[in-house]
């Protein structure tokens, strides 16, 4: 992951700026397409910086608020070559500094 883009600010910024992407699912409960259509730039705008962030990212699907007051970001992710699944990454994860961000490939 890289250094140079606060992928944090940049997330926390486009939560904001398209409210309509937090999302509280329940289960597999999708954002509605309507929804979606109206958000898709800013989804877009998020799946940009995820795509870099996020090994094998797929596709966003909502940013979900946590019992805590924290907030999660939704995606699919390829678990292996044969299987794509929901991931839950916690927007912390993305300040710059956090452990995530070390490269565990050595």
């Amino acid at each position: 992951m890289s250094g140079e883009t606060n992928y944090y600010e940049e997330l926390s910024q486009l939560m904001e700026e398209y409210p309509e992407l937090v999302f509280c699912n329940d289960g597999y409960e999708n954002i509605p397409i309507e929804v979606r259509e109206a958000n898709a730039d800013g989804i877009a705008k998020v799946e940009k910086l995820l795509k870099v962030a996020i090994k094998d990212f797929v596709y966003f699907q909502n940013f979900k608020p946590r019992k805590d007051g924290s907030t999660a970001v939704r995606c699919q992710t390829k678990w292996d070559h044969s299987f794509t699944g929901v991931s839950y990454f916690p927007l912390e994860n993305f300040r710059p500094g956090h452990p995530s961000w070390e490269n565990s490939d050595a």
